[in-house]
């Protein structure tokens, strides 16, 4: 209409885009308050959004998937290498990975470390403590958790809770693992606090933390980014994240990026840290037995039809770490000479010991870990048939 002055756009875009900004704020403040656990492909993201301080996830959950995949399929973005599987994962009053009665049975031993201990990628009777308190008649607790939780204190502060028979504590170290340090004595110092923080505390930090850190409109959105850019429509940014293989039986395999680089670096071997966690256990009466399992490169870069040469000094990690651990006196199981051997069995009928999109066992490899750990140290016939003190056997 003539006389009146024409709307600018950049005049229209200063109220739309404060007014959108506004409104996604709004969205992602209400979205924290709601469950995350249908935006999760398995239980691990769902559980541990308001885990408390100390406790691998939040206590007094189950968790169901019919349909959860393989962490490697999602690190990379890889939707057709993909394998769904159901997975059932429930955590007690302490937010471990156990049943809600365990923590009022007689326990025989405490299992420690992380995911693999934890028994990410399998059921809730298929994890490696499930395996040896079945195979032993008495029950092995699940403190599988990562970070501060796998420290002396923490575990001694389990072993006080639990009705614990005998002073065994499986500590699970993982190839793949960061090489550990011994904590500063400020960092022991506020771990021991969290561990004498009343549960309700720390519950309440946990839930907390849970809304300030995890935004599910957030992992809507990346979701959605993952969709239009898986390679069909826009270029997959996150397939450099994980190596993609082909074995002589023809079957694809996918591996981590930075596991296979550490394989062919020479990682520093420290013993210190594993002296002093015994010491630290000896304090209060347990005895470790630390348990070390090969990565999954290791275990099939055998049998892939191309691979890189070894160098000298590398690919060798838990073998000199195994060396060190013996010489300092720390009881010891390499678990890398059985699942080599099982795995080149086993590659001739197609069935493998780890999920080939994930990192971890599948629910074959965690009991030959289980049958492992049993054939080495007499479980059965020492933790739930003998009350007194238990003398770890050395291989």
């Amino acid at each position: 209409m003539e006389g009146q002055p024409a709307r600018r756009p950049l005049g229209q875009l200063r109220h739309v885009i404060p007014s959108l900004l506004v409104v996604v704020c709004l969205l992602d403040i209400a979205s924290r308050f709601v469950s995350i656990d249908p935006l999760t492909f398995r239980a691990w993201e769902a559980l541990r959004r308001s885990r408390p301080p100390g406790a691998a996830f939040e206590p007094n959950r189950h968790y169901y998937n019919e349909r959860s995949y393989g962490d490697l399929a999602a690190m990379g973005n890889l939707r057709a290498l993909r394998q769904y599987r159901p997975e059932v994962f429930t955590t007690d009053a302490l937010g471990f990975r156990n049943a809600a009665h365990v923590l009022d049975a007689e326990v025989g031993a405490i299992l420690a470390g992380d995911s693999f201990a934890v028994g990410s990628g399998v059921n809730d009777d298929e994890t490696l403590s499930s395996r040896l308190s079945k195979s032993g008649g008495c029950v092995v607790y699940n403190a599988g958790s990562e970070g501060p939780g796998t420290g002396p204190e923490w575990i001694v502060a389990i072993a006080r809770r639990l009705n614990l028979r005998s002073r065994l504590v499986i500590r699970l170290y993982s190839e793949d693992s960061d090489v550990l340090a011994i904590p500063t004595s400020r960092q022991v110092t506020f771990r021991k606090l969290i561990t004498w923080a009343p549960a309700e505390i720390r519950g309440v930090v946990g839930r907390l933390r849970g809304l300030l850190t995890v935004s599910p409109l957030r992992i809507l959105s990346e979701r959605a980014l993952k969709v239009l850019g898986d390679g069909r429509i826009l270029p997959n940014s996150y397939a450099d994240n994980v190596v993609r293989a082909t074995l002589y039986n023809g079957d694809s395999i996918l591996f981590r990026a930075s596991h296979v680089n550490n394989f062919y670096s020479k990682r520093e071997v420290a013993a210190d840290y594993w002296k002093w966690l015994r010491a630290e256990l000896q304090k209060a009466r347990l005895d470790l037995l630390v348990v070390l399992v090969p990565g999954k490169y290791t275990v099939y870069r055998p049998f892939l039809v191309d691979q890189r040469p070894v160098g000298p000094g590398e690919g060798n990690y838990l073998d000199r770490l195994e060396r060190e651990l013996r010489a300092a006196g720390v009881p010891v199981l390499n678990l890398t000479p059985f699942f080599s051997a099982e795995a080149a069995r086993l590659l001739e009928r197609g069935e493998y010991l780890y999920w080939p999109d994930d990192i971890h066992w599948n629910a074959r490899g965690v009991a030959l870990a289980a049958t492992a750990i049993r054939e080495r140290w007499p479980l059965a016939e020492v933790l739930c048939r003998n009350p007194r003190p238990l003398v770890v056997q050395k291989p």
